[in-house]
Formats: C-alpha cells, sequence, structure tokens
C-alpha cells in the first residue's frame, strides 16, 4: 500500500497578516511532483514573527532556506496516533513487508516554526477551515484549507465505497487526495528560562481537515476493502485508536479574540526577557506542523498519488480562555 506523492511545485508558504489590529497568521503551500520552490513572507506591521530557528527573525523567509529543509521530500502513505512517530502501514503486501519509521522532509512534512509577539494576544490557534467551500482552481488567499485537483479513476474490481455506496466494476468516480490528509500539530518548549511549564502541559493534535469522520480512520470499507478485493488479502483493522479533532476552535462572536475551547491551540507564547525597539517584551512559543497522507483513512487509494495538493494554514493569536 506503501505509495508516493512527488511534490512539484511546493511553491508558496506564505505567512501574512489580515488585519492591523489582530495577529492572524498564514501558511500556504501548493506541491505536487517535486519540490520546485518554497516561499514565507509576511505583511509590514504585523504583530506575528515567525523563525526556522529562533535566532533570525524576519517578515520573509527565502525559498533557499526552506528547500534547505524540504530537499526532494517525497509523501508515502504512513500512520501515527501520536501525532509525532509516523510508520509505514502493516499492510502484508504480497511483496513484502513495508513497515519502517517515516523520515521527517522525506517521507512527510515537517516544519518546526518559531513564533513570537509582543502584544497580549498570546495564545496561537489554527482557525478558519474553510476545505469544503472551496475548490483547487478557486482557492483563495484566506482561511485554513487542504485542496487537491482530484484524480479520475476507473475501478478494475466492484467494492464497498461508503456504509451505503457500492463502488462497481468499471465505474469511473474522481478521487481526492485532500481526503486522506493528516495534520499534526505539536507544541515544543524553547530554552527560555521563564518557561517553567510541564510538557504534559503543551498543546497538541492530530487534525483531520475533511472533517468527516464517517470516512476517517481505520474504517471496513473504502479504500481497505478496495485492497482487500484487489489482492485476495485479510486485513487486520488497527487496535489503537486515532485520536483526532474534526473541528477547529470556536470563537466568542462578541470578541474575535476570545476562544471557546482549546481544540486546536497550537502553542502559549511566552514572556521572555528580550524587548522590541520599543521596549514591550517578546512572547516566544515554538511548535511543529506535521502533514501526512494517512494510510489507515477510507480515501486512500491508489488514484489518489496522481493528484495534486495545495495546502493553506491559518493561525490567530487570542486570549487565554476564561
Amino acid at each position: 500500500m506503501i505509495k508516493k506523492i512527488y511534490i512539484t511545485t511546493l511553491s508558496m508558504i506564505l505567512l501574512t497578516l489580515t488585519f492591523t489590529t489582530a495577529t492572524f497568521a498564514w501558511v500556504s503551500m501548493a506541491e505536487t511532483n517535486r519540490v520546485d520552490g518554497i516561499q514565507i513572507s509576511m505583511k509590514q506591521d504585523s504583530n506575528l514573527e515567525f523563525s526556522l530557528d529562533g535566532i533570525n527573525w524576519s517578515n520573509e523567509i527565502t525559498t533557499a532556506q526552506i528547500n534547505q529543509i524540504w530537499n526532494d521530500a517525497k509523501l508515502l502513505d504512513l500512520t501515527s496516533t501520536d501525532g509525532i512517530t509516523f510508520i509505514g502501514n502493516r499492510l502484508p503486501l504480497l511483496e513484502s513487508d513495508l513497515t519502517f519509521v517515516g523520515i521527517p522532509n522525506k517521507n512527510y512534512i515537517a516544519l518546526e516554526l518559531y513564533v513570537r509577539t509582543t502584544t497580549r494576544y498570546n495564545h496561537v490557534y489554527l482557525v478558519n477551515n474553510i476545505s469544503s467551500n472551496i475548490t483547487y482552481e478557486s482557492a483563495p488567499n484566506r482561511g485554513t484549507y487542504v485542496t487537491s485537483r482530484g484524480v479520475t479513476f476507473r475501478s478494475p474490481i466492484t467494492y464497498l465505497y461508503g456504509p451505503n455506496d457500492t463502488v462497481f466494476e468499471n465505474e469511473t468516480r474522481i478521487y481526492y487526495a485532500k481526503d486522506a490528509i493528516r495534520v499534526s500539530v505539536i507544541e515544543m518548549k524553547t530554552d527560555n528560562p521563564l518557561d517553567t511549564r510541564d510538557t504534559s502541559e503543551l498543546a497538541r493534535f492530530i487534525y483531520d481537515p475533511s472533517e468527516n469522520p464517517e470516512r476517517g480512520y481505520g474504517k471496513t470499507y473504502g479504500s481497505l476493502d478496495y485492497l482487500s478485493k484487489a489482492k485476495l488479502i485479510h486485513f487486520n483493522l488497527p487496535t489503537e485508536p486515532q485520536p483526532v479533532i474534526e473541528r477547529l476552535s470556536l470563537f466568542d462572536e462578541r470578541n474575535p479574540y476570545q476562544p471557546l475551547d482549546s481544540n486546536s491551540k497550537v502553542a502559549e507564547l511566552v514572556e521572555t526577557d528580550q524587548v522590541n525597539d520599543q521596549n514591550r517584551p517578546y512572547y516566544l512559543g515554538r511548535f511543529l506542523l506535521n502533514i501526512w497522507i494517512e494510510g489507515w483513512d477510507a480515501d486512500t487509494f491508489d488514484a489518489i498519488y496522481m493528484d495534486t495538493l495545495l495546502f493553506r494554514f491559518e493561525f490567530q493569536g487570542a486570549l487565554p480562555i476564561d
């Protein structure tokens, strides 16, 4: 079942801000067969700054800098139940045992980001998933989304696509890589001596951007039923569940900077002894953003490895939860 998606025009990661009074930031990526280039930038007057190493801070991180991290990344279908360790699916294909540990920025995307601010909006959240409202061709410059072009595929067999949906032999449908993507965010401590939190207090979550639990992890239908019938092999479902969030955090309608839950909290920026030119202290945080194809997802069909993906992530600075 191990397949590869090559990243060809991973043309842009963009960090920017939408409002001068808010701390929204953006990360967007487009990818196909090989890494062509990535750019990170921020609007002037933004209230969030990002860094790849916690030392060099800028409104722009060049394509050359990012390419040193990505190299010739190829997405494989992996699985993870903690968002940190990624293994090749333990599927007994006839050819060989393909169990292995995934390598960051070779088998899956792993981007470590430092973030800082001097404002009181020092709790950072992933927000505003609009994936279900857009298409690849009309992807906007706002919001969080995972979208893809889709691949037309004619099934050589009859199989159960969903609980009440059968795909018949020679039936043609469009399959989307976007439906099998997982994203994990892992908050990490910096070397800030003022950060006295225990590691158990740090934010961590796995997110299914399709927000469709019916076609989630370890289903008996979809790609598993297809592979079982195509390969004439019985597969044992995973015994350990994958804890995922299927929606991002909600915010108070009267105060867009007041979260109502911590579902998609990315990091808490902790005050440091460093100050800006106006003698205002910096609040600093660090997190890891992982992106992979979930091998146990109901939509991990062979066809999706010819697809083209586009990612965009919107982060918001917020107040602590009351």
